[in-house]
């Protein structure tokens, strides 16, 4: 988890740090009601949107973002905050494009990680026809940054 949270560490040096590890313990959500910052890293999209897409997880973040807390999301972590979730036939053994239901945290588009490295343009586009969103190609160092109702502020690249 280091990688996730070494450079914020670097900028805020009082930042305090728990790990939420939703997949492998029972989560008392009122124990991280102080947190400022939540990441959700990367792993297997599939075992995310299994382990995260679900109503107290949305209700904890829909809390935590009233309060001012962001919410940063790598890869899996960035592509279940969607309302739909669009999975690369990279990222998984089936080779199928799939949409699943994501967090919610944004509607307007889906987004596609690891564009590039995937070589991903051609299951994007087919992608894109079975969905009536636009989904925005993201590199492995590009990012978005949105607002509290999941508009595009900025796209780095």
């Amino acid at each position: 988890m280091k990688k996730y949270t070494e450079v914020f560490q670097s900028q805020f040096p009082n930042l305090n740090t728990d790990y939420l590890l939703l997949d492998t313990e029972q989560i008392d959500f009122d124990s991280y009601l102080d947190a400022d910052l939540i990441i959700i890293g990367g792993g297997n999209t599939e075992k995310y949107i299994a382990t995260y897409v679900n109503q107290q997880f949305k209700n904890y973040i829909d809390h935590m973002l009233n309060k001012g807390a962001k919410v940063i999301g790598f890869s899996a972590g960035a592509l279940l905050l969607g309302e739909k979730v669009y999975i690369s036939p990279n990222d998984h053994s089936d080779h199928q494009i799939k949409i699943k239901n994501g967090l919610g945290l944004f509607s307007q588009f889906l987004i596609s990680v690891h564009y590039d490295y995937w070589n991903d343009k051609a299951n994007k586009d087919r992608a894109e026809e079975l969905v009536n969103v636009p989904i925005i190609p993201l590199n492995d160092h590009s990012c978005l940054v949105l607002d509290k109702l999941g508009n595009i502020i900025e796209k780095i690249d």
